[in-house]
C-alpha cells in the first residue's frame, strides 16, 4: 500500500507546486521605481500630481468594479521594470513616459496625468549663456551648451526616460560631463547633490523642484525651458503584453475615459501649480486628454 501511496503523494505535490507556480504567475502586479509610491499609492493622503492621479484611477475602478482586485505594488530599479516588461508575466508599471523605442516594446495605457515639461535648472554660474539662447528665452542646445564649458557637469536621473527628444541630446553628451545618479531616492537625491554644489545642471520637472527644494534654494535657483522639447510630459502606466494585463488596461482606460471629464481630475493636477499657470495648463490638459481619446484606437492596444 505504501509504495502505491507514495507516488500518489508526489505526483499530487507536483501538480500543486505547478499550480501554485502559475498562479503565481498569472496575478497581475505593478511595478514603480519610487519609494514614495509604495507608501502612498492607494492612500488617501495628496502628495503630488502622479501619486494623486494613480490613487484617482485606482479609487474610480474599486468603486465601480466590485470584482475588481488590487494588484500588489511592488519597488523595483528602472533597469529591472524595463525587463519585467518586456517580459511574457504580467507586470504594469506606474508613471512611464512613453516613447518610440518603449511604444515598440511595452503596452501603454492612456494617459494618467501631465507634468510641465522638463527643465534645465542652475543656481547662478559663471558663463554667459546667451549665445544658446533663442530669442524666447529658450535653450537651444543641450550638448553645445556643455562643450563650450567642460568643466560643468549634468545631473540626471539613471534608468528613466525623459523623452524622446531629451534622451537623444542625452545620448550625446560627453561622460565626463553627465553623472547619472541611481537608486529609487533619485528624485530627492538630485535635488540634494544640486543643492550642495556638487553639480552645475539637472534636468528635472519643475514640480520636483517646487517638492523636493528648500526655500533657498528656491529663491536662487535659475531655470531654463529647452526648445524643441515638447511642453508636457504624459505619464501612463505601462505593460508587459499578456491576457493579464490586456484586460487590466481596458479597465484602467476606460476609468480614464470616464475621468477625463470631471473636476478631481482637473483639481489635482492644477492645485501643485502656480495660479497664474493654471488657467493655461488647465487648456493644455483638455487638449491632450481629447487627443489621446481621439488616437486612442490606434495608439494604445487594449
Amino acid at each position: 500500500m505504501m509504495t502505491i501511496v507514495k507516488p500518489f503523494l508526489l505526483m499530487t505535490l507536483v501538480v500543486l507546486h505547478t499550480w501554485i507556480s502559475f498562479s503565481a504567475r498569472a496575478q497581475l502586479q505593478l511595478l514603480s521605481d519610487d519609494p514614495l509610491d509604495i507608501r502612498m499609492v492607494f492612500s488617501a493622503q495628496a502628495l503630488d500630481i502622479s501619486t494623486d492621479s494613480n490613487n484617482l484611477v485606482f479609487t474610480y475602478i474599486s468603486q465601480t468594479n466590485p470584482a475588481f482586485s488590487r494588484p500588489p505594488l511592488l519597488l523595483a530599479p528602472g533597469t529591472r521594470i524595463d525587463q519585467l516588461l518586456q517580459s511574457n508575466m504580467p507586470y504594469c508599471a506606474l508613471n512611464r513616459i512613453k516613447t518610440r523605442q518603449r511604444s515598440r516594446l511595452y503596452l501603454f495605457s492612456l494617459p494618467v496625468h501631465l507634468y510641465p515639461s522638463h527643465r534645465l535648472y542652475f543656481l547662478p554660474l559663471n558663463i554667459e549663456l546667451s549665445p544658446f539662447l533663442n530669442a524666447q528665452g529658450q535653450l537651444t542646445d543641450l550638448n553645445a551648451l556643455l562643450k563650450a564649458h567642460p568643466r560643468t557637469t549634468l545631473l540626471t536621473e539613471a534608468q528613466r526616460s525623459y523623452g524622446d527628444y531629451l534622451d537623444t541630446q542625452l545620448a550625446n553628451i560627453d561622460e565626463a560631463q553627465l553623472i547619472r545618479r541611481p537608486g529609487g531616492d533619485s528624485y530627492q537625491a538630485t535635488i540634494t547633490m544640486f543643492e550642495r554644489g556638487r553639480v552645475s545642471f539637472i534636468l528635472t520637472y519643475p514640480t520636483t523642484i517646487q517638492r523636493y527644494a528648500n526655500t533657498l534654494t528656491l529663491e536662487q535657483v535659475h531655470s531654463l525651458e529647452i526648445a524643441h522639447n515638447p511642453s508636457f510630459v504624459l505619464g501612463h502606466i505601462a505593460c508587459s503584453d499578456t491576457p493579464e494585463t490586456r484586460q487590466f488596461l481596458k479597465v484602467v482606460n476606460a476609468a480614464l475615459r470616464h475621468l477625463y471629464h470631471t473636476e478631481p481630475f482637473y483639481d489635482l493636477h492644477l492645485r501643485y501649480l502656480p495660479e497664474s499657470e493654471r488657467a493655461y495648463f488647465k487648456k493644455q490638459l483638455e487638449q491632450q486628454t481629447n487627443e489621446a481619446l481621439q488616437n486612442s484606437q490606434e495608439m494604445y492596444k487594449e
